[in-house]
């Protein structure tokens, strides 16, 4: 299952905000069992996405997926047992 992280919440106002949004859609997505996601960048609501914005949504993902071992085990939110 693939998602694409809404660009709704994205505001312009404040664009290094976005940053902290976007974690919490992509962690949500991933607990919701998406295999690839695509996020919205922290300036899409600015301009068209700067390398230094691609680069951060990279390593937002790679970040999440190795601090909380989400992508280690079949269904995150089951529990222990």
């Amino acid at each position: 299952m693939a998602a694409r992280v809404s660009g709704l919440t994205a505001i312009a106002q404040q664009p290094l905000n976005n940053i902290s949004r976007v974690a919490y859609q992509l962690m949500s997505a991933a607990l919701g069992g998406c295999n690839a996601i695509d996020p919205v960048l922290y300036d899409e609501p600015l301009c068209l996405p700067t390398e230094e914005s691609t680069w951060l949504g990279m390593c937002t993902q790679n970040i999440l997926a190795y601090e909380t071992g989400i992508p280690n085990v079949v269904d995150p939110l089951a529990g222990s047992y």
